[in-house]
C-alpha cells in the first residue's frame, strides 16, 4: 500500500515536471478510491476492525470576492452500512480518508515514557522506562471533564492512554530529571516502522491523556 502511494506521488511529480500541470481531479479520484475500496473494503480491509472513516468537505460559505469556504467532517460508518458514501463522490476527499483508515488501521502504535538525566557532553541516560500500546483515533475526550463525551479532533490524532495513573504511577520526576516520550508507528508485518520523541525539561507538565 506504501509503495502504491510513493508511486503515485512520483508520477504525479513527474507530469507536473514535464508538463506544468497537474493531474485531472477525475483521475485522482480513480486512483484514491480504487486505493480505498481495495485496502479498506475489499480482500485487503483489516479484520478486526469494520469501521471506515471518511473525510467530507462541505461548502460552508461563499465570500464577497467568491472564494469558497470549506467545512471538514469525519464520518464513520460500518463496513457493511446501506449507508456508505458512494465510490467517487465529489464531496468525499479520498486521498484524505485513504491517510486516516492507513493511520488508525494499518499501523500498530506503542508509547514509551523514560526518567532521564541529561550528561555534561549531552548524551541522554534513562533510568526508568515503560511502554504501553495505544490506539490512534481522530477524536480526543476533554481534559477539563470527567464526562464520556469526546470531540472530534481532526486533522490533530490523538493517542489515549485510558490506564494512565495505573500504567505509569512510578513514573516520578525528580530534581535535574526530564520526561522523554517517544510514539514509535509500525506495520502489522514490522516491515516499516517510524518513531516521534518528544523531550520535556521542565519538571511540573501537563500530559494530554485520559
Amino acid at each position: 500500500m506504501l509503495k502504491a502511494i510513493a508511486d503515485e506521488r512520483h508520477r504525479l511529480n513527474i507530469r507536473q515536471e514535464l508538463s506544468g500541470l497537474g493531474c485531472f481531479k477525475d483521475d485522482r479520484i480513480v486512483f484514491w478510491t480504487w486505493m480505498f475500496s481495495t485496502y479498506f473494503m475489499e480482500k485487503w480491509a483489516p479484520r478486526q476492525d469494520d469501521m471506515l472513516f471518511y473525510v467530507r468537505r462541505k461548502l460552508s460559505y461563499v465570500g464577497a470576492d467568491s472564494t469558497e469556504g470549506k467545512k471538514v467532517e469525519v464520518e464513520v460508518y460500518r463496513r457493511d452500512s446501506k449507508k456508505l458514501p458512494g465510490l467517487g463522490d465529489p464531496d468525499i476527499d479520498w486521498e484524505e480518508s485513504v491517510y486516516l483508515n492507513l493511520i488508525l488501521q494499518k499501523l500498530d502504535y506503542v508509547v514509551t515514557c523514560a526518567v532521564c538525566t541529561r550528561s555534561d557532553a549531552g548524551d541522554i541516560h534513562i533510568h526508568k522506562k515503560k511502554s504501553q500500546q495505544v490506539f490512534a483515533s481522530p477524536s480526543k475526550h476533554p481534559m477539563d471533564s470527567k464526562g464520556e463525551e469526546s470531540k472530534m479532533s481532526y486533522p490533530n490524532i490523538f493517542f489515549m492512554i485510558d490506564n494512565f495513573e495505573e500504567v505509569f504511577s512510578d513514573m516520578t520526576v525528580g530534581e535535574g530529571e526530564m520526561v522523554c516520550v517517544e510514539l514509535v508507528a509500525s506495520d502489522k508485518s514490522t516491515t516499516f516502522q517510524g518513531n516521534s520523541c518528544e523531550v520535556c525539561e521542565e519538571k511540573n507538565m501537563e500530559f494530554e491523556v485520559s
